[in-house]
């Protein structure tokens, strides 16, 4: 699992050590909602990944992640394994005063950090009292300001302009995470095209349904992709495994 992250040792529980860690996440472990569309469309009883088991296997084999339940979940499980003091989090996007969000905080020293698997800032963004934080790479920034009604974090979209308000809410345990996960298969807006977002050394890569957009520094580009050159582009430039993506497109576009 290390291995495959980019690890020859286990990382210290130090904030050098989350650094690495987060970052190689945002890096490998996509942001995306590939298995959850077909477990949708195959009504499937459990919605995939949220044991952090099988979501780490299916990663390995697919390359696959998952949206903000499941790949938190499994985030948050694994910096526990390595000793980090982490905490399953509540959050709102929208900030619509509701739990639509999962994400994690970790405490090091005196500072808590959110280390969060759908938002991928590849920093830890420090959540210190009274003071406002912002982390950017490649073009892409995340702000957090402090609030009386909790942190606010502000984090861009594939659409330029478009800026998501999230707010941090309150602890929750893997019960309150599962419920939710379950919850979002009824309402979502990751149940009906592909979505996949990842990070690399320079920026971001975004895919939604037929639009890829690529976020840099100083630059942003979308251009609209026909299917089979999206699903190329997940296949060479995300890492999925082509049984997957084809399976994927197969319950997107069935056969009449």
């Amino acid at each position: 699992m290390l291995e495959r992250l980019g690890f020859g040792e286990r990382p210290d529980p130090d904030l050098e050590g989350l650094t690495a860690v987060y970052r190689a996440w945002c890096r490998r472990v996509p942001f995306d909602n590939l298995r959850k569309l077909v477990a949708l469309h195959y009504d499937m009883p459990d919605l995939p990944g949220i044991d952090p088991a099988d979501f780490f296997a299916a990663w390995l084999l697919t390359g696959a992640g998952g949206t903000c339940w499941p790949s938190n979940n499994a985030l948050h499980a694994l910096l526990a394994g390595l000793g980090f003091d982490a905490e399953l989090h509540a959050a709102s996007m929208w900030d619509l005063d509701e739990d639509n969000h999962g994400t994690t905080l970790v405490t090091v020293g005196a500072t808590r950090y959110m280390v969060d698997s759908s938002v991928l800032s590849d920093a830890p963004v420090p959540l210190v009292e009274g003071q406002p934080a912002e982390v950017a790479h490649g073009g892409y920034v995340v702000r957090a300001t402090p609030d009386p009604g909790g942190w606010l974090v502000r984090f861009p979209t594939a659409q330029e302009g478009i800026v998501v308000p999230c707010r941090l809410r309150h602890p929750m345990d893997h019960t309150a995470t599962v419920d939710a996960y379950e919850r979002s298969r009824a309402v979502s807006p990751f149940n009906d095209d592909i979505t996949a977002r990842v990070n690399d050394r320079d920026g971001v890569w975004v895919v939604r349904g037929r639009t890829i957009t690529r976020v840099t520094a100083g630059e942003r580009t979308t251009r609209e992709a026909p299917d089979v050159e999206v699903d190329d582009f997940l296949v060479d430039e995300i890492g999925y495994i082509p049984q997957l993506v084809a399976e994927v497109r197969g319950v997107l576009s069935p056969d009449p």
